[in-house]
């Protein structure tokens, strides 16, 4: 009988379930050929399929016994269940919804990773398989691998698929074929599982303050949103505990992370750093960020962040097509060295409230904008100086900013702009200044461009755009205390911009103009290049309050590329006199078996800028794919203004499709006399295909036999 004819017998293979009128709807069976004997027995053989709500069975014969409402199925046999778990076995006999019964020398696969050989699978209930004598791993195994590289013997697994989790008994874990662990009793999460009580995978770490530990992680999941994983540190010179809690809202989060603990260095110590976001009604956004240290070298001898001051904050703001709406109240604490003799006169607590709307109504054909903000910074010392060093300085301010664009029917594109602010201060605590202070600014610009660009032969793209802006500002008033815009820098951001000052207490004065371009080159396929250049003149000649002229260095400023795999990135700014004040540079380099990542930073004194001392800097980070599954990688960065290497790491990766191995060796700089610099080296062994999914294939090993 053909194939296409069997198809045609499905509902000989319902008359069996019907007493079920489910079984009635959802089964059938396809076969090669299909005989019934005159007792009533069915057999199929040849490519035999059988579909039983949502189940799917393969095997070479089947032959079903009404009598018994039992099927006997000869190999190869493969069952698919509706969770995606695969069965594969040599014979079973199996009841006829596909749900219980016994399959011999068989395996089981979950979620395609994690696989599970048996002499015996016996399924009950369609919720427990019970397997007997058994061998799980999820690396492959074949002629070229007989070996796995990782493996679990058991006399016995149960496999809860309501609750996805492996209950073993008397394992055995395995390396490379050699037995190195016992355990009588060990339950797993299967691969479908995401989130499940238990001890997660060991980490060893070995430090040159604290000493060799071993950090042995347990999460606890705490319902459906909230999980937290406590890691208990243990090592010759410290007692940590440390925790990491999550928590998903219906309309937000929070995280929090920190530690707790007893060492030879400080004796008890504990650091803190959270953050909390949560949507209000009416499109308002709430925010929170704590960060806390118990002292200042706690950070850094565990490794735990790279702070030198911590920040604790909370934030409300609305975002909305029209307006914006922000105001925040923030806490400064530093752990630097240098200011903590001096933290009285630090800022200590910042509010700051700001709105801004645009008008359409008061457009007169360009767009206006009107802003109102308000601000308070609050330091601890209650001492006024001549300096003014520990003041505290309130300002309320508002502003009115009109533009218009327009662009000329011979390319030229112009804009117009005009600006108003006005803002009053209360400064106490500085006895050069009076307690009430006011100032009124008042600005024009106009900017004109004039964008070109052409296609050359090859699908090469030219693109030039020279820009000239000339601003006017007038500053009435009292001198008042500058807070916000202490550090300026030109850059492509602020070149052409209204302002080169970040803040609002240093205002522009006087006719400045700006003059630069842009000119790139696109060559498709093969090279790409992008140049600007730039600066701010003082047309006026005026000086500011530190008696610095008004003129800007050159900004220049470059990228080139080579299709997605090399880029060069440069910026620098030069005096009149030709010599480099400022210059910045990175390299990023991907090739098939590597990456590259490579940057150098220098940068003159300049006390107008907040550079006391010079600055110079290289860093490094690479990777390299030694070979299969091994690569290698490095992070350096070298302080020269220091003498001195900052930070150098190296590691190196194992990764197959069933084990990630990392070793990595570490060397930190202290910034702080407070800390020793620390050598610190890592090791870390993952069992990957086991409670969770990984589809990282990068890995995989191939097997050719």
């Amino acid at each position: 009988m053909t194939r296409h004819l069997s198809a045609c017998l499905v509902a000989i293979f319902l008359c069996f379930g019907a007493s079920d009128p489910q079984a009635q709807e959802f089964a059938s069976l396809i076969a090669d050929s299909i005989s019934i004997d005159p007792a009533g027995r069915l057999t199929a053989k040849g490519n035999v399929e059988i579909l039983v709500q949502g189940t799917r069975l393969t095997a070479s014969s089947v032959t079903y016994e009404s009598d018994r409402d039992q099927l006997t199925l000869s190999g190869p046999i493969r069952v698919t269940d509706e969770n995606g778990t695969v069965f594969l076995a040599d014979h079973a006999d199996l009841d006829r919804r596909l749900r219980d019964g016994v399959l011999l020398s068989a395996r089981m696969v979950l979620e395609r990773q994690f696989q599970i050989a048996a002499d015996r699978i016996a399924r009950t209930s369609n919720r427990y398989t019970r397997l007997d004598r058994v061998v799980a791993s999820s690396c492959e195994v074949c002629v070229a691998n007989p070996v796995p590289l990782w493996e679990i013997r058991s006399s016995g697994v149960v496999h809860d698929d309501v609750e996805h989790q492996l209950y073993f008994t008397n394992a055995r874990l395995r390396f490379s074929g050699v037995p190195i662990l016992y355990v009588p009793r060990l339950r797993l999460p299967d691969p479908s599982l995401d989130r499940a009580d238990g001890f997660l995978i060991p980490q060893l770490k070995a430090t040159s303050d604290l000493g060799t530990g071993v950090k042995l992680p347990y999460f606890l999941a705490l319902g459906n949103h909230r999980d937290i994983t406590l890691t208990p540190y243990l090592s010759g010179s410290t007692t940590t505990l440390e925790f990491r809690y999550r928590e998903a809202l219906d309309r937000g989060r929070i995280e929090a992370a920190g530690a707790v603990s007893s060492d030879d260095i400080d004796g008890s110590r504990n650091y803190l750093l959270g953050n909390a976001s949560h949507l209000l009604p009416r499109g308002f956004l709430f925010e929170a960020q704590a960060e806390f240290a118990s002292d200042p070298g706690y950070l850094f001898t565990y490794d735990y962040a790279d702070r030198d001051r911590l920040t604790n904050q909370l934030s409300i703001t609305r975002v909305r097509n029209k307006d914006l709406f922000r105001s925040e109240i923030t806490e400064y604490r530093t752990l630097r060295d240098a200011e903590i003799e001096t933290r009285d006169t630090l800022p200590a607590r910042f509010l700051d409230i700001y709105y801004d709307r645009e008008l359409p109504e008061l457009s007169f054909g360009g767009r206006t904008f009107a802003s109102i903000s308000s601000s308070s910074l609050i330091r601890p010392s209650s001492e006024s100086t001549d300096e003014g060093v520990g003041r505290d300085v309130s300002r309320i301010g508002a502003s009115v900013d009109w533009s218009r664009t327009q662009a000329f029917s011979f390319g030229l594109v112009a804009k117009a702009e005009l600006g108003l602010r006005g803002d009053a201060y209360t400064v106490a605590q500085d006895r050069r200044l009076d307690n009430q202070l006011s100032r009124l600014t008042s600005r024009t610009a106009l900017e004109l461009r004039f964008p070109m660009g052409r296609r050359t032969f090859g699908g090469r793209r030219e693109f030039l755009e020279p820009i000239l802006r000339i601003d006017a500002s007038g500053t009435n008033g009292d001198a008042v205390p500058n807070e916000d815009s202490r550090v300026v820098e030109i850059d492509e951001a602020n070149l052409f911009a209204p302002t080169r000052y970040p803040g609002v207490d240093r205002r522009d004065d006087g006719v400045r103009v700006a003059v630069g371009g842009s000119w790139s080159h696109e060559n498709p396929e093969r090279w790409d290049i992008d140049l600007a250049l730039g600066r701010v003149f003082n047309v006026s000649g005026g000086r500011e309050a530190d008696g610095s002229i008004d003129d800007s260095e050159w900004l220049v400023s470059g990228r080139l590329g080579f299709g997605r795999d090399l880029s060069i990135d440069s910026r620098s700014l030069v005096d009149s006199g030709l010599d480099i004040m400022l210059s910045e540079t990175r390299v990023d380099w991907t090739a098939s078996r590597h990456t590259l990542s490579s940057s150098y930073f220098h940068a003159e004194p300049d006390a107008a800028k907040g550079r006391d001392n010079r600055l110079s800097e290289w860093s490094f980070a690479g990777a390299y794919d030694v070979s299969d599954g091994w690569s290698a990688r490095a992070d350096w960065r070298y302080d020269f203004a220091a003498d001195r290497v900052a930070r150098t790491e190296l590691g190196f990766d194992y990764r197959t499709e069933c084990l990630h191995l990392a070793l990595s060796l570490s060397r930190r700089s202290a910034n702080s006399t407070s800390v020793d610099s620390t050598t610190e080296i890592g090791f870390h062994v993952s069992l990957l295909g086991i409670g969770s999914r990984d589809d990282d294939r990068a890995g995989r090993r191939i097997c050719r036999g």
